[in-house]
């Protein structure tokens, strides 16, 4: 993987877009900044992170080889990815809130955002956004956030966990393929934050209702069992897990 570091940048996933654009033939590269200033989280939101502190890559992954109806597949892949890359790390309870947070002890320490290039009707490339929260120490208005080192109480070197996390992302890229679609699945469902437990979940107009997570369909919807048995499917934007 081609690695470019960079100090401070508006946007990871923006800046490697703009390399694409200058070059159309861009290889598997994964760009990290020390310092994000306009990070993107999921539903429109920011991504804020101390410089030094964290970690905010993006990769660009060349022909990820599904096609726009399986895009889930690749979210599926680097969730799991993310986790078993952190479990080498003695990070407790880690899961993925769905469709792709990552939580350790109930608590947010990382988020994918992923946006992929579309062309005569093919996935012709991937630009995959990851915020991992490391070594900073508080998040002031984030009550659910937390990083690897409170949770831990330890320190951890950066270029040590980016490593680690590039290794594993590469090792789930070469797996990523429509036949592998069954294992990429079950291993997305298998750490499922939450799965077939009774929660909490909220529409849009703020309306709650409560409901257990039965399964994740191949397209990335949550199918989450209501009152009398009866089973919805939800897509990102209409309805949210809550903690």
């Amino acid at each position: 993987m081609h690695l470019i570091k960079v100090s401070a940048i508006n946007s990871t996933n923006s800046f490697t877009r703009e390399l694409l654009k200058e070059n159309p033939n861009l290889p598997l590269t994964c760009v990290v900044a020390k310092k994000q200033l306009e990070g993107r989280g999921q539903r429109g939101t920011s991504w804020t992170a101390e410089g030094d502190k964290n970690l905010t890559f993006s990769i660009f992954l060349p022909r990820p080889g599904i096609n726009p109806a399986q895009q889930f597949l690749l979210s599926a892949t680097v969730a799991s990815s993310l986790i078993v890359a952190l479990k080498k790390f003695q990070l407790p309870r880690l899961c993925i809130k769905w469709p792709n947070d990552i939580l350790s002890a109930n608590q947010k320490i990382a988020g994918i955002l992923i946006e992929n290039v579309l062309a005569e009707g093919k996935v012709m490339g991937s630009v995959i956004g990851v915020g991992l929260n490391v070594n900073q120490e508080s998040f002031e208005n984030l009550p659910q956030a937390a990083s690897m080192k409170i949770i831990t109480g330890r320190d951890f070197n950066l270029e040590e966990v980016l490593q680690m996390v590039l290794a594993e992302l590469e090792k789930g890229f070469a797996e990523l393929s429509e036949k592998n679609s069954t294992s990429i699945l079950n291993n997305y469902k298998n750490n499922l934050f939450r799965r077939s437990v009774p929660s909490t979940f909220r529409y849009p107009d703020g309306q709650l209702f409560t409901g257990m997570i039965v399964d994740v369909t191949p397209a990335g919807k949550l199918r989450v069992k209501k009152d009398e048995e009866e089973i919805a499917e939800f897509d990102l934007k209409e309805v949210s897990l809550c903690y």
